[in-house]
């Protein structure tokens, strides 16, 4: 009987473990908590605000979220979400890391999103099957930004690169 337990225990965990790492570095899909695919206004503990989005969308931002990690230094977390109902989708994971190194970010972000299709002095561009990613290094003295987005976001992807690429 505590055989059983025990190998239920331990398949419970390695399902749990599978799950939090969304199928590897071609499947990652979000940062800690924060998931394209998954995260719904609902879920944002920060505090959260109405507002149009760049396109015209009525969407909401919020902001005040507690930080993550991100190549040893802390990151400040901003969620933008399609919409203002509970359900409404994240479609932007924005990170603003603090005290950035940019090299240590952009060989996290190597480790954790593979080679960038687009790399450049001060920004690079990744994607894989769910999200793109931007990371402006450095966006400011002292801070990274890196921006994660749905696939479904090519059109404000494209205009965070072209934002990026006119930054001198």
């Amino acid at each position: 009987m505590k055989f059983v337990n025990g190998s239920a225990c331990a398949m419970a965990i390695g399902v749990v473990a599978v799950a939090a790492c969304d199928g590897g570095r071609s499947g990652y899909s979000g940062i800690g908590a924060y998931r394209v695919g998954k995260t719904t206004l609902k879920d944002a503990p920060g505090r959260c605000e109405p507002t149009d989005l760049p396109d015209g969308r009525k969407g909401t931002w919020c902001f005040m979220q507690p930080p993550v990690g991100v190549a040893g230094r802390p990151a400040d977390v901003d969620l933008y979400f399609l919409g203002t109902e509970p359900s409404a989708p994240v479609i932007e994971i924005q990170l603003q890391v603090r005290g950035c190194d940019e090299e240590a970010v952009k060989s996290w972000l190597r480790t954790n999103f593979g080679a960038p299709f687009e790399d450049t002095p001060r920004w690079a561009a990744w994607r894989n099957k769910h999200v793109y990613v931007i990371g402006e290094l450095p966006s400011e003295p002292g801070r990274c930004l890196v921006r994660l987005l749905p696939r479904s976001e090519q059109a404000e992807f494209d205009r965070l690169k072209a934002q990026a690429a006119a930054k001198r």
